[in-house]
């Protein structure tokens, strides 16, 4: 009887261990994945990345706004009051000093220039391009008679000057202006014709003007003289294409140069240099 009554109760006790062992086993496997959904750990490790994806968004906004300038510049550019300083026949004596003003101004300009062999000629051509403006063909020889034979004396003279300008600044112009203009006395009106024909038809560009110094004379004009010229002769226009001369005599030009700048900025005026996308000034033909 005692051994029976000693049976049962171990029975038992193995049961209740054995219960004992599962509730515990069941109760770590509730407490484990209460704790591996867990939303405070994962808050705390989605901060960072959260950050470092503002941080993203606010570059390319900045990236975004520095942009947005240069595009409304470049749609006003095609409305806004524009000048064109252009100097006809250097490099010469003075130009050094045209480009003295020009950089103390920071104003670009073109300049229509010559067949220069000197080493001062060689390094002005230089400085132009160094300095931002553009260089553009006028004539290698300036000799009248001779570019104006014909269609091909002309394309002679006009490569000769470009295969110069290749060589003394490393770059070949695509921009020009006529000796006398597109249209002259100098040139018989045929010739003339069949110039404009090759010459577009070799992607050239060539500019005329609507303002002019009047500063061609034997001697040096007053730059006051000049400036007034300029002021009457381009009038109330908002795109002005002005006209001076640059060689040995025009030693007022320089002056002249600094008066037309604080002038037409005052006014409101941007001063650019001309290109081959630069809408060209033409002479009306009669």
């Amino acid at each position: 009887m005692f051994i029976k009554s000693f049976r049962l109760k171990t029975a038992a006790a193995v049961c209740g261990a054995v219960l004992l062992g599962v509730s515990l086993g069941l109760l770590v496997l509730l407490l484990a994945s209460r704790s591996a959904q867990s939303p405070p750990q994962s808050s705390v490790c989605s901060e960072p990345e959260q950050s470092a994806a503002s941080g993203t968004e606010e570059s390319g906004t900045e990236e975004s706004d520095t942009a947005q300038p240069e595009e409304s510049s470049s749609e006003s550019s095609e409305n806004q009051k524009t000048v064109w300083l252009t100097f006809d026949d250097g490099p010469s004596a003075v130009t050094a000093e045209i480009l003295d003003v020009l950089k103390e101004k920071e104003v670009p300009a073109t300049f229509f220039v010559i067949g220069a062999t000197t080493d001062r000629g060689r390094s002005l051509y230089q400085r132009i391009v160094d300095e931002g403006h553009a260089l553009g063909i006028h004539s290698y020889s300036h000799r009248y008679q001779q570019i104006y034979a014909s269609a091909d004396a002309y394309w002679e003279d006009f490569t000769r000057l470009a295969d110069h300008l290749e060589e003394c600044a490393g770059v070949r112009p695509t921009i020009f202006r006529f000796p006398g203009g597109s249209v002259n006395k100098f040139a018989d009106p045929d010739i003339l014709k069949q110039i404009k024909q090759k010459m577009e038809k070799e992607g050239m560009v060539w500019f005329d003007w609507n303002a002019l110094a009047n500063d061609d004379g034997a001697s040096a004009a007053p730059a006051e003289e000049m400036f007034e010229n300029i002021l009457q002769s381009a009038g109330d226009n908002e795109q002005i294409l002005i006209l001076m001369h640059d060689d040995a005599l025009r030693t007022t030009a320089p002056e002249c140069i600094s008066m037309l700048i604080d002038h037409y900025q005052g006014l409101g005026y941007t001063f650019e240099k001309l290109t081959a996308e630069t809408e060209p000034i033409h002479f009306s033909e009669k």
